[in-house]
């Protein structure tokens, strides 16, 4: 029989490295047994651990079988809170760094001065907007203001991963900036609706701080789980090209509001690539960066140049005319549900100020890349279309006529006029669909209901130029007509405005003495 000692650890590996040679291990048995014994030992265990052993010469690989990729089983209800197992977790954290019980007066004050410290330091620019996690009260901050959004947010953006097919169901994946763990903690809680998956991950994080909080909270999460093992966290600063970075390979690598904190763009372009090195050949690179203006921007010029050096771009910018992009600002971004407050994030916003201390918007700028080449749409623009290219709307200016863009924001508008960024990779200005809500009709109704990165035809819209913010408006009317030509609609139930308030707005354009509708342009002084 095989000895034990030896049994485990070949389980132990097989969970942590998706490839490695049998010599390898053989080394680190200590020579308990020969090599020859030791390859007829593990034959039996390959299948139970989900693996195959391919002859490599003189030595054998082992590495992981590719079973078929997942889908997950969890309820669109479920991505309201943060876990309470979680919760319960870092709230045992705090307390037992602090010796205080975590809802402490003087605890959630210190916690309340070091997230306002963090929000003043993340609006700051150049040299002056250095972010740092070095004690436990900026990490506790981090927790209680930030951790609940940006995990449901990876929640989604892993779910969506998972319905695209584009994760195996036995995974490794490369958590960069790892920060407490909020990736792993997302994609344990995901994989837990679905047994049959798993996933080794690794995480890549600089602070010390940020370290010690991943393997308190993280690493106890995930070892109940059964079906994610997380090693502790590598310590390295990957925009430092001498900074060692594990091998890999791994099918998904993912890059979590972390870039932006890489205040060169050079240093982050060269820091993906050093990052892509590490990925399959059909893996997937996730990058997520907060939705402001300054870093949603960044992203996408990021991910262009990106995109000139051999990854692709998956979603959501889809290359429908052929052609690169030229929008010289390019804001983009797309929105979730707004959470639910955990306890801890209550607790530090009874204050005076609590909207200081809330935060429950999901708003996040993403890019998805590839080294394959696949694309979440391959729907490009037939010769011949009767559709005008965005980057000749200069010559419509006035007019009403028929394009087809993608649709690349969340609602940007309010609950009166909606308005999205539209794209179709021509031109250099920023274009935005307006639908005011007494326009809205079923005839149109697609662009509110259309997902993000959606391919849309628009027909009969009306083109005006805002010389102020040098960007076109394109107003769309009753008459206008939305059809979605490639991409995913939401349940009518969700978009639809109540028979009383379109009621309402159609009656006051009616009773207007001049009959004209109202310029959503305009709006009344005060």
């Amino acid at each position: 029989m095989m000895d034990e000692t030896i049994q485990q650890k070949f389980r132990r590996w097989t969970d942590e490295r998706p490839f490695f040679l049998l010599s390898e291990f053989h080394a680190q048995t200590g020579g308990l047994t020969g090599f020859d014994e030791l390859k007829e030992m593990i034959i039996p265990l390959l299948p139970g651990c989900g693996c195959e052993a391919l002859r490599c010469g003189d030595d054998y690989a082992i590495q992981w079988l590719k079973s078929p990729a997942c889908l997950p089983h969890y309820p669109e209800s479920g991505f309201e809170r943060l876990p309470e197992d979680i919760e319960d977790r870092i709230l045992e954290y705090i307390s037992r760094k602090t010796g205080k019980p975590w809802d402490d007066p003087v605890t959630l004050e210190r916690i309340r001065e070091a997230v306002k410290s963090q929000k003043e330091t993340y609006w700051q620019e150049g040299d002056d907007r250095a972010i740092r996690y070095g004690s436990g009260y900026s990490v506790f901050a981090y927790l209680a203001y930030h951790l609940p959004v940006y995990f449901i947010q990876m929640r989604h953006l892993l779910s969506e991963l998972l319905v695209d097919r584009l994760l195996p169901g036995r995974m490794a994946v490369l958590d960069v900036g790892a920060g407490p763990g909020t990736v792993t903690l997302a994609l344990t809680d995901l994989l837990s609706g679905m047994p049959e998956c798993r996933a080794t991950i690794h995480a890549i994080e600089q602070s010390g701080e940020f370290i010690e909080a991943y393997n308190a909270i993280t690493r106890s999460y995930t070892e109940r789980s059964g079906s994610v093992t997380a090693p502790a966290p590598y310590a390295a600063d990957i925009s430092d090209p001498a900074s060692p970075l594990p091998d890999g390979p791994y099918d998904l690598i993912v890059c979590a509001n972390v870039l932006n904190e890489i205040s060169d763009a050079t240093a982050r372009e060269e820091a993906v690539m050093r990052l892509a090195e590490r990925l399959r050949e059909d893996g997937t690179l996730l990058i997520c960066e907060p939705a402001d203006l300054a870093n949603a921007t960044a992203l996408r010029n990021l991910s262009r140049r990106l995109k000139g050096r051999g990854l692709s771009i998956y979603s959501p910018c889809n290359d429908i005319r052929g052609v690169p992009c030229m929008v010289e600002r390019c804001w983009t971004f797309t929105t979730f549900p707004e959470i639910r407050s955990n306890r801890l994030m209550v607790a530090v916003a009874k204050t005076p100020e609590k909207y200081r201390y809330l935060n429950t918007d999901i708003k996040v700028s993403y890019a998805i890349h590839r080294k394959d080449g696949k694309k979440k749409s391959s729907y490009r623009v037939a010769p011949g279309v009767k559709a005008e290219r965005l980057s000749r709307l200069q010559l419509h200016e006035g007019k009403r006529i028929n394009l087809i863009a993608s649709k690349i924001s969340g609602n940007i508008g309010d609950k009166e006029t909606f308005l999205y960024r539209i794209c179709d990779g021509t031109g250099k200005r920023e274009v935005y669909a307006a639908l005011p809500i007494y326009h809205q009709s079923e005839r149109n109704l697609a662009l509110r209901s259309a997902g993000y990165g959606s391919v849309l035809r628009f027909d009969q819209i009306l083109v005006r130029y805002h010389k102020k913010y040098d960007a076109f408006h394109l107003l769309l009317t009753k008459d206008s007509t939305i059809t979605l030509i490639d991409g995913t609609l939401k349940e009518a139930d969700q978009i639809q405005v109540s028979e009383e308030k379109q009621k309402k707005k159609q009656g006051s354009v009616k009773g207007r003495r001049d009959g004209k509708k109202p310029d959503v342009g305009k709006r009344k002084k005060k």
